[in-house]
């Protein structure tokens, strides 16, 4: 982005953005080029997967290290959305949190998660601040089976914009996640927004064969 853009963003004078830029660039975090704006340098993060990881998994695998700043926890009552994806009633309780996810102290991802509070009733903050399907599966001995995900592009609003250091212009990943057991029940139900130039995993799908 140009440091228009970025002024205009972060709601400063051009003056203190062009300081904070200049100390970023004698630290070897970014590169101005003229004409072109502001990039942060080496900041690709590629993984492949060829079965379901969790995010702090993926990152491990490529030692990397993951880390979350749990910016909402709270009690909910189901709204149709969420009641259809976990395959509960309009109201019945259930947990949400807001998480922004890191990988080498770099935001690259906001979720938002929903789990039934019937189902998963001692989840707590601390469980939210670490990964997910561990909680999942060690503390509640809960197997989990497969993932079923939704992807499309979308506009990052201002507020993502904000938390993933981007443009509200630059194209995001939008994903709808719907983790099951083995028993074929919704475990989870999650929104996932994901910033692109930081963040990208390669699939390998095989082929199904009779």
């Amino acid at each position: 982005p140009s440091e228009k853009e970025l002024a205009e963003l972060y709601h400063v004078s051009r003056n203190t953005l062009r300081k904070a830029l200049k100390h970023l660039e004698d630290i070897g975090l970014i590169e101005r080029k003229h004409g072109s704006g502001t990039w942060i340098r080496n900041k690709h993060f590629q993984s492949s997967l060829t079965h379901l990881d969790s995010f702090t998994e993926i990152a491990l695998n490529e030692g990397k290290k993951p880390t979350s700043q749990l910016l909402k926890f709270e009690l909910q009552a189901a709204s149709e959305e969420i009641a259809n994806g976990l395959q509960l009633q309009n109201g019945d309780p259930v947990h949400y949190a807001k998480r922004l996810r890191f990988i080498d102290n770099i935001a690259v991802q906001l979720e938002e998660t929903w789990l039934s509070a019937t189902r998963f009733p001692d989840l707590t903050i601390s469980h939210m601040r670490k990964s997910k399907f561990s909680y999942i599966e060690n503390d509640c001995g809960v197997k989990i089976d497969g993932c079923y995900e939704s992807i499309m592009p979308t506009k990052p609003s201002p507020e993502l914009a904000h938390l993933l250091l981007v443009s509200p212009n630059d194209p995001i990943i939008k994903m709808y996640t719907q983790a099951i057991d083995d028993n074929h029940q919704p475990i989870d139900y999650s929104i996932l927004y994901t910033n692109t130039f930081e963040f990208q995993v390669k699939y390998y799908i095989p082929r199904h064969r009779n």
